[in-house]
């Protein structure tokens, strides 16, 4: 968790989050950007700023599909979901 000179950044914590989030199963159902943020945060120090549910959308798009992860995006009721795409 610690980079040479001190902890990893709330940025690559966010990455690493999300990518074991996918690796675990947790995209395999429709998941709102609320619950994925809830997720994230469990793995950021409590007196860091928090993952919002506006900015899940945005590390998705840095990680998951710079790195080859399969996901699908939907609109239900103006919410962003997420899935995993079947692969």
């Amino acid at each position: 968790m610690r980079t040479r000179y001190g902890p990893k950044t709330r940025k690559a914590l966010s990455n690493d989050a999300i990518q074991d989030l996918y690796k675990d199963g947790f995209f395999d159902d429709w998941k709102a950007a609320a619950e994925i943020a809830i997720e994230i945060n469990k793995n950021i120090p409590k007196y860091w700023g928090q993952v919002r549910a506006e900015a899940v959308r945005f590390i998705i798009q840095r990680n998951l599909y710079k790195n080859g992860f399969s996901v699908k995006k939907r609109t239900n009721e103006q919410r962003l979901e997420w899935r995993a795409d079947g692969e």
